[in-house]
């Protein structure tokens, strides 16, 4: 690796430059074209319907990974995570990551498609794919097989869809950085 930063700087600044900068200047841009004061999901018409299909979404997430790590036998052990050292730390940052790169990918990169007049579908699988050339890099040099890489890949390209499919869908960047928030929390919790 190039440059070794700690996390929370890759999390807070990092993310904010590579997809924060793009994201607020496309913003900037449209909302002087159209006039338009929220081209990207930020109104608060709908925060609370969009705030709540968030949690629906990420509570689906924290579901399934108890699910499954039912069903591969191991013990689900309840915990007083909101106590635990360091959980609101996680939390923040996984905050911080859900924020900048839901800006980027599903309000920037879908913005732009759809200001290109593209239907639902080319839109949701550019998107997609757009979000797992971001991070397939990084998943290629944590994991270990190339079993594992198209396991995590597959499961990234699900996550991808859905998440483009619910701000299509909701409008609102709160849902879609709240559903992502709690991803990003089942991995910590988890460590599906």
């Amino acid at each position: 690796m190039i440059f070794r930063f700690p996390e929370w700087f890759d999390e807070i600044f990092v993310k904010a430059f590579v997809f924060g900068v793009p994201a607020w200047v496309y913003a900037y841009q449209t909302s002087k074209r159209k006039k338009s004061s929220d081209p990207m999901g930020f109104t608060t018409i709908g925060i609370w319907q969009g705030l709540f299909f968030g949690l629906c979404i990420g509570g689906f997430f924290q579901f399934v990974a108890v699910l499954s790590l039912r069903l591969r036998g191991d013990v689900v052990m309840p915990s007083f995570t909101a106590i635990a050292p360091y959980f609101w730390t996680f939390l923040a940052l996984a905050l911080m990551t859900a924020w900048w790169e839901s800006l980027f990918f599903f309000g920037y990169v879908i913005g732009n498609l759809r200001d290109r007049k593209m239907s639902e579908v080319p839109v949701v699988a550019i998107t997609t794919l757009v979000f797992l050339l971001f991070h397939a890099p990084l998943r290629f040099v944590l994991v270990g097989s190339a079993e594992q890489l198209v396991s995590q890949l597959f499961v990234l390209s699900f996550f991808a869809i859905g998440q483009a499919i619910l701000y299509l869908r909701t409008k609102s960047m709160y849902a879609i950085t709240l559903s992502h928030m709690l991803w990003g929390m089942v991995f910590l919790l988890y460590g599906v």
